[in-house]
């Protein structure tokens, strides 16, 4: 992991490496940073964005993924269901 703080390395995330689109980049990137926000309300909303994303884009998964895992050592646990399912789509 880096010394970077989480939202800077999201908005540094070369997205295209990954073969995703620089739109669909910004919505990773912000879906993300709401994920590991500390209101759960918050959390919630984006995870069930993120599944709706990926489940439309699965070749997403394997780019967003060691956000979602590190995302989940910070997340409350109802939060860290939905990340668990996240990462089951994948």
């Amino acid at each position: 992991m880096s010394a970077e703080p989480l939202w800077k390395r999201l908005r540094m995330e070369k997205w295209e490496k990954h073969g995703v689109s620089p739109e669909d980049g910004k919505v990773l990137t912000k879906l993300l940073q709401d994920l590991a926000a500390k209101k759960e309300v918050r959390a919630m909303k984006a995870s069930q964005k993120l599944w709706t994303l990926l489940r439309a884009n699965p070749s997403f998964s394997g780019a967003v993924r060691p956000y979602l895992q590190e995302i989940f050592h910070i997340s409350e646990p109802a939060v860290r269901d939905e990340i668990n399912d996240l990462i089951e789509l994948g």
